[in-house]
């Protein structure tokens, strides 16, 4: 049964294998690459990915796993589009993981801008809904 610390290294290793990208768990990343952190984003490269599991939503009675995610995205320093630059390639790859890794299901919620950090970052957080696989009754 995959737990909330296996969901998010999957997702922050599929995300991580995307071009440009890199996963590595725990570290610092040469700014020529988006960096890919579990939970929150660290102060460089500029242009990061945050994966965080932030509630379950379990229902007992279905027998039904899932749990919400938000993906924050941080673009290029004076990029106005370099967050939603890199939304463009995680969103669909997330939304596309279906019967893969433990994942039955994912769905997007939602998507907030967040406007620039105090670096002239744009930031913009994207939220799912994955449904985990059933492994027991596969």
């Amino acid at each position: 049964m995959i737990g909330d610390v296996e969901l998010t290294t999957i997702l922050c290793s599929e995300i991580g294998a995307l071009e440009g990208r890199q996963w590595g768990g725990a570290g610092t990343y040469p700014e020529s690459v988006v960096g890919v952190f579990y939970g929150r984003i660290e102060s460089s490269p500029d242009r990061a990915v945050g994966v965080a599991v932030y509630d379950t939503a379990d229902d007992a009675r279905d027998y039904v796993r899932a749990r919400r995610v938000q993906v924050r995205s941080r673009g290029a320093r004076d990029d106005p589009a370099g967050a939603d630059a890199l939304a463009d390639e995680h969103v669909p790859l997330l939304v596309g993981l279906s019967r893969h890794r433990g994942l039955l299901h994912v769905e997007w919620l939602s998507s907030a801008r967040l406007g620039a950090d105090d670096n002239g970052r744009e930031e913009r957080t994207d939220n799912f809904l994955i449904t985990l696989d059933n492994e027991e009754a596969s």
